[in-house]
């Protein structure tokens, strides 16, 4: 329950203009007319794009489903849809299947049904269920144990993660014939396989969901996972189908065979039914006197007092929490989700919403994955989320159950989407990104060889020599951590899977609430976003309350909040600044254009916090000493030589550059995808030679997120130079050639369009195909 404070301060802190009473409008058509009387609204809704409702596709499988799997899972005459059938017939064939089919639309069933079968038929068989977070493995589990009930309790489905109590954890893997996990936990299991030998021995299915998550260095890190659970339960005499589910990209059947070394197919086409779907575009920039965040806050409670159903999306967790708590009063409860509550906390709010005990959540991506949250009609994202996929991922979780859907993108929260408002159909239309995971990350590589090792001894012929792996072994070698014998490697350590994890987890801050009258529990945070969202005064949001940070303990990694009452929130000052390293190519596709990948230190600090009322107004401006954070990357640096040839005065070059370096920034998210969260850039002085920097923080070389910028260059140029000539400012705003995390205020927007238009003409296929070909 809400605390006495955030009750108090949301009854006195935030009052929206004048609304209307809870009504549920005649039909959907008028759900448009009834937000255009809502006392907020100020002509927002730039675009409204209807996309027709889709009749549903039967098929019956080539190979008839037995009696006892129909009755089970389709009970009373039901058929399955057309790409749920061709999923069975496929894996009943025993091919690999990639399942690359919208958001609710039946894809569960199309991979528990030939499991099902599996294992009917082969009462030894078991199948391995992989998912990426314990929230959706627990999901799964609910339903599997419904369907367990009808077969009498042959399947026997179970969790097995770091929540399964040690007693029972023997038994499970004794007993279930499905287990359900996640790459973490297995990551730690396969160091114990003998103990496993008897559920790897029968393995018959490994069912991979949510496959598209897997980019960047998390999919490098599960394609090592997988390499490694194939090479056990081929020791253990056992060939796995794989069926994978995947939300909507552009390389569904190459991104699978990057990750498993196999084959598949795809099927890709839906034959679920599609109820009618509207989206508008809500132009948050027609109300500049309320900030998009507090424009979604108010459209959020606006719709639920219609009595629909809502999640709104936004891109930081600052956002999604202030949406929740600016969008609260005492009759209608909007709860936030995201990462760093605790399991107990989201599995509340996933329940509330289910049972219709709230009909509003504000949420990150956390809840872009598909836990079941029940019926929702709509969607709003605050911002628009920087991939075709996500977008639609997050669309798609409206409309459920048949109901006709409507999202709402609102244009202005995120200044990416900004660009996307005068071709907003083209949006819709346009291709998903690829799935990248960054297969030659060395470090992960490396980690990977060790544990595989250590399970089984490793033959030099049984390993494909990719990029870095002869170097890693010998690495190992030196580093005593494996030992050559003949042709052989074997580990020196038994079981080096506690010390080595999944992923490398950046060391975090514990913080404590402190002043109220409700238990909370310790959230934690990382380092990074400590640094910029916990600092000394920063307004801190945890489960729609607000708070103040009074202390912050570097060495202890503790930090300490109070309440907070004014209602301000903060925006953190950035300093970043780049150390350039070694030179790893050099191309030239033009002598006045200069196009370097570099090794690069990066350092950031946040020296100061911008402190705003409730309206947006600043209210102070202060200064903090806080941590430096030094991180390796890799970088692309684009330098410009010879300004007079191109025709820009050499006075307005760093301005120039400066300006372009924010709109591509906002337009490269559009082109790439796999980890572009830690894609950032930067302009440098450096005399008469400015440059652009674009890097991205990892530790191998050469990266294959830069490798995607440098071939997407000359797109994202044009791209930006459409951005800038389509923003109607005069001389520049946070849509086109500003950023809000930018200190330095330099910049031409004039000068910017002409360095777009001019570098967009530089041919510089010659030198970026060479590069791709060393890429292989």
């Amino acid at each position: 329950m809400p605390s006495d404070l955030e009750a108090r301060f949301r009854a006195l802190s935030h009052k929206a203009p004048a609304d209307v009473a809870d009504s549920a409008p005649a039909d959907d058509s008028s759900i448009v007319e009834v937000i255009e009387r809502a006392g907020f609204y100020r002509d927002q809704i730039a675009q409204s794009i209807v996309i027709p409702a889709r009749d549903a596709r039967f098929l019956e499988p080539d190979k008839p489903l037995s009696p006892y799997t129909r009755q089970a899972v389709l009970p009373g005459g039901g058929r399955l849809y057309s790409h749920q059938a061709l999923v069975y017939d496929h894996v009943q064939q025993g091919s690999n299947v990639v399942l690359a089919t919208p958001t609710a639309s039946g894809k569960t069933l199309a991979f528990v049904l030939p499991t099902l079968e599996r294992l009917l038929a082969d009462p030894q068989a078991t199948a391995l269920f992989l998912y990426p977070t314990k929230a959706l493995a627990y999901d799964q589990l609910e339903r599997l144990r419904e369907l367990d009930q009808t077969l009498g309790g042959q399947l026997r489905p179970a969790v097995y993660d770091g929540d399964t109590p040690a007693a029972e954890r023997a038994k499970i893997r004794a007993n279930a014939r499905i287990i359900i996990s996640n790459p973490h936990g297995l990551h730690l299991y396969l160091g114990w396989h003998s103990s496993w030998e008897s559920f790897l021995s029968n393995l018959s299915v490994v069912v991979i969901d949510e496959a598209h998550h897997y980019v960047g260095s998390l999919g490098a890190s599960f394609q090592g996972l997988l390499w490694r659970l194939e090479r056990l339960t081929h020791h253990y005499h056992a060939r796995p189908v794989i069926i994978a589910a995947s939300g909507t990209i552009a390389n569904p059947r190459e991104h699978l065979q990057t990750l498993t070394n196999q084959p598949f197919v795809v099927v890709d086409d839906s034959g679920a039914s599609q109820s009618e779907r509207t989206v508008l575009f809500w132009d948050c920039t027609r109300d500049p006197k309320t900030p998009p965040s507090t424009q979604a806050a108010y459209l959020t409670r606006h719709l639920i007092r219609m009595r629909r159903s809502v999640v709104v999306f936004s891109n930081t967790r600052a956002q999604a929490e202030y949406v929740a708590m600016a969008g609260s009063d005492r009759s209608h409860r909007i709860l936030p989700y995201r990462s760093g509550y605790s399991a107990e906390m989201r599995r509340r709010v996933e329940h509330e919403l289910r049972s219709g005990s709230i009909r509003g959540v504000s949420a990150t991506s956390a809840l872009e994955l598909g836990v079941d949250i029940g019926s929702l009609d709509t969607v709003v994202l605050n911002g628009y989320p920087g991939s075709i996929s996500s977008l639609w991922q997050r669309l798609g979780r409206a409309g459920r159950t048949n109901l006709d859907a409507l999202g709402i993108v609102m244009v202005g929260g995120d200044p990416i989407s900004r660009s996307l408002l005068a071709n907003a159909a083209e949006l819709l239309e346009r291709t998903p990104e690829h799935a990248i995971a960054a297969s030659d990350d060395t470090d992960i590589l490396t980690r990977h060889l060790l544990l595989a090792a250590a399970e089984l001894p490793l033959e030099e012929t049984s390993i494909e020599d990719g990029p870095g792996a002869t170097a890693a072994l010998s690495d190992l070698v030196n580093r005593d951590l494996l030992i050559k014998d003949g042709t052989t490697y074997r580990s020196t350590k038994q079981r080096p899977h506690l010390g080595t994890p999944f992923m490398e987890r950046e060391a975090s801050y514990e913080i404590h609430f402190q002043g109220t009258r409700d238990h909370r529990a310790v959230e934690r945070i990382s380092i990074r976003q400590a640094l910029r969202e916990a600092h000394k005064g920063a307004v801190f949001l945890h489960f729609g309350t607000p708070f103040r940070v009074q202390r912050v303990d570097s060495e202890r990694r503790e930090i300490v909040c109070i309440p907070e009452t004014e209602g301000h929130h903060t925006q953190p000052a950035l300093f970043r600044s780049l150390s350039q390293g070694r030179i790893l190519e050099h191309l030239e596709p033009h002598p006045t254009l200069g196009i370097e990948r570099i090794e690069a230190l990066v350092v950031e600090q946040v020296t100061g916090y911008k402190e705003f009322d409730q309206q947006g107004r600043q209210v102070a401006k202060r200064k903090v000493t806080s941590p430096i954070i030094s991180s390796p990357a890799e970088a692309v640096v684009l330098t410009c030589v010879d300004p007079i040839y191109l025709g820009i005065d050499p006075e307005d070059l760093f301005a120039g550059l400066h300006a372009l370096e924010h709109a591509l920034a906002k337009v490269l998210p559009l082109l790439t995808n796999g980890g572009t969260s830690d894609l950032a850039s930067l302009t440098l002085r450096n005399g008469d030679a400015p440059s652009i920097v674009i890097y991205y923080l990892t530790k191998s070389h050469p990266s294959t997120m830069i490798t995607k910028v440098i071939h997407n260059l000359h797109e994202a140029l044009s791209l930006a130079e459409h951005l800038i000539a389509a923003c109607s400012c005069a001389s520049g705003c946070p849509f086109c050639v500003l950023d809000a995390r930018c200190d330095d205020e330099v910049i031409d927007k004039g000068a910017a369009l002409a360095l777009s238009r001019l570098l967009g003409k530089i041919s510089v296929g010659t030198a970026l195909d060479s590069s791709g070909d060393e890429e292989g």
